[in-house]
C-alpha cells in the first residue's frame, strides 16, 4: 500500500504540471462522458428523426471550458494566453446546467461503460457544486486513482516483468495515466487481464470475482479499442485447456456482447469529420479482398519517414496534442533503456516447452493487435486508394507491446511478495526517475504551470 500511496502522491503532483483538455482525444472523451453523467449512455442525432448516431447534449459552460484550452493546443495556439491563467478562470465559473448538442462521433464506436468513472467524477463534481475547474481535476484524481487500483490488484495478482513496468512507465504512457481519457484505463484493465489470464492458464480456476474482471475487462477494452478484439483468443485458448461448462457460458457471452457492440457502432455512427470518396465498409470489403495490398501499405507507413517517427515519438513520448515532445536524447535514451529491459525480462525467463501454447497466444493477439490498428484507421480514417495511412498515433501500440512483453517474459506466475533481483530493482528506479524526469521538465518548459492551481 505504501507504493500504492507514494504512486498516488507523485501523480496528483504531475498532474498540476498539465492543464485541462491537453490529452489527445480528451475533450471528446470528457464530453461523452458528461453526456453518460447526463443519462445519455447512447450517441443521438441532433433531430430524432435524423438517421445516424452523431453525438449528444452536454453543459454549455463545459462544452466552452474545454473550447478555451483548445486554443493553447498546437503550433498554431494563442502565444499570448497562459495556461495557468487559463487554469485559474476556470476555477471561477461553474456549471450552467443548460445544454447543447455537440458531435462526438469519434466515440460512437465506443461502449459506455469505459466512460463510468469519468462520468461519476463529474457528476459527483456537479453533486458538491464545484466548479469548472475543480471538477475537471477531481473528476482526473478520480480516475487516476482507479487506474492505480486496477495497477495495483494486477501487480498483486501476479508482478509484471521488467520490461511490462519499463513501458508503463514511458512518459507517453505516464501521460495518458494521469489524464481522464479512456488511454490510462485501458493500460491498467489490460494488466489486469494478463495477471488474470497467466493465473488461470497456470491453476485452471479463478474466484468469482476474478473471473469476472477477466471477461468484463476484456470486454471493456475490445469495446473501447476496436484494434485490441484479437484479445479475446485469451479466453478462447483457456475454454480448451480448462474445460467447464461455467467458462463456456462466459466465454460466448463475451463474444456475443463484443460482437453485437462493434457492429452496432459501424451501423449507427456517422463521421463526418473525413469526406470520403467510399464508405467504410466498402474500404473494408476492398482490403479483405487483397490483404497483401493492406500489408503493403502498413510497410509503406511504417518506412515513411514522417509517420515512421510520428509513430516512435509518440509511442514513448510526445505528450499534449503531440505537440510537446521530449528531448530526442531522452527519446533515445529511454529506446535504450526499453531494449535493455527486452534484455533482462528474456534473460530471467526459463523458456520451457510447455508454455509454447500460452506464448503463442500472446504473440498472436499481439501482432494482430498492432495490424488492426493499423486496418481500423486505414478504414474510418484514410480514403482508399492512400499511400500512407495518417492519423496513426504510438499510443496505440502500447498494449499490443504489452501483449508482446507478455509472450517473451515469465509466464509462471511468483507471489507478488517475492523480492525482485537487485539489478533488476535498480534499473526500474533509475529507469522511472529519468521517464519522470524528462517528462516534468518538458511539461513545465511546454506549459509552466508550476504547483499554482493545486488549490483543492
Amino acid at each position: 500500500m505504501a507504493w500504492f500511496a507514494l504512486g498516488f502522491a507523485i501523480a496528483c503532483g504531475m498532474m498540476q504540471l498539465i492543464p485541462a483538455f491537453q490529452s489527445p482525444d480528451e475533450i471528446v472523451h470528457l464530453l461523452r462522458a458528461d453526456m453518460v453523467a447526463h443519462g445519455q449512455p447512447l450517441l443521438k442525432g441532433l433531430e430524432p428523426d435524423v438517421r445516424g448516431k452523431t453525438g449528444g447534449w452536454v453543459d454549455i459552460h463545459f462544452f466552452l471550458f474545454s473550447q478555451w484550452m483548445q486554443k493553447i493546443v498546437g503550433p498554431h495556439r494563442d502565444r499570448s494566453l497562459s495556461p495557468a491563467w487559463l487554469m485559474s478562470e476556470a476555477t471561477r465559473f461553474d456549471w450552467m446546467d443548460d445544454e447543447v448538442f455537440v458531435d462526438a462521433s469519434a466515440t460512437g464506436y465506443y461502449a459506455p461503460f469505459i466512460y463510468l468513472p469519468h462520468a461519476l467524477g463529474l457528476k459527483l463534481a456537479r453533486a458538491l457544486d464545484l466548479s469548472l475547474g475543480h471538477s475537471y481535476q477531481l473528476t482526473r484524481m478520480l480516475v487516476t486513482l482507479l487506474v492505480l487500483g486496477v495497477v495495483f490488484w494486477a501487480w498483486q495478482t501476479g508482478p509484471p516483468s521488467v520490461l511490462l513496468q519499463a513501458l508503463l512507465l514511458m512518459p507517453m504512457a505516464l501521460f495518458q495515466i494521469i489524464s481522464p481519457t479512456i488511454d490510462g484505463l485501458c493500460f491498467a484493465l489490460a494488466l489486469l487481464v494478463l495477471s488474470l489470464f497467466m493465473l488461470q492458464w497456470q491453476e485452471g480456476k479463478a474466484t468469482r470475482w476474478q473471473a469476472f474482471a477477466f471477461y468484463f475487462s476484456i470486454f471493456l477494452l475490445v469495446t473501447s479499442r476496436t484494434n485490441l478484439i484479437p484479445m479475446v483468443l485469451l479466453p478462447l485458448v483457456l475454454l480448451l485447456r480448462h474445460w467447464s461448462w461455467q467458462r463456456l457460458a462466459a466465454t460466448a457471452t463475451l463474444l456475443a456482447a463484443s460482437a453485437g457492440w462493434t457492429l452496432y457502432g459501424l451501423v449507427h455512427t456517422q463521421d463526418h469529420r473525413v469526406v470520403r470518396a467510399l464508405s467504410t465498409g466498402q474500404i473494408i470489403g476492398t482490403y479483405l479482398r487483397d490483404p497483401l495490398d493492406f500489408l503493403r501499405l502498413v510497410g509503406r507507413t511504417i518506412a515513411d519517414p514522417f509517420q515512421g517517427h510520428l509513430i516512435a515519438s509518440s509511442f514513448v513520448g510526445n505528450l499534449g496534442w503531440a505537440d510537446a515532445p521530449i528531448p530526442g536524447v531522452a527519446l533515445a535514451a529511454i529506446g535504450c533503456g526499453l531494449l535493455l529491459a527486452a534484455g533482462l525480462t528474456v534473460a530471467a525467463t526459463s523458456y520451457q516447452k510447455a508454455d509454447v501454447g500460452i506464448r503463442a497466444t500472446l504473440l498472436v493477439a499481439a501482432v494482430g493487435s498492432a495490424l488492426l490498428a493499423f486496418f481500423a484507421l486505414a478504414v474510418t480514417w484514410n480514403d482508399y486508394p492512400t499511400r500512407v495511412i495518417e492519423g496513426l498515433q504510438g499510443r496505440y501500440f502500447i498494449i499490443p507491446a504489452m501483449l508482446l512483453a507478455a509472450a517473451l517474459g515469465p509466464v509462471r506466475l511468483t507471489p507478488a511478495h517475492r523480492p525482485w533481483p537487485a539489478g533488476h530493482r535498480v534499473f526500474v528506479l533509475l529507469y522511472a526517475t529519468f521517464c519522470l524526469g524528462a517528462m516534468a521538465t518538458t511539461l513545465q518548459g511546454r506549459y509552466g504551470m508550476g504547483l499554482a492551481v493545486f488549490d483543492f
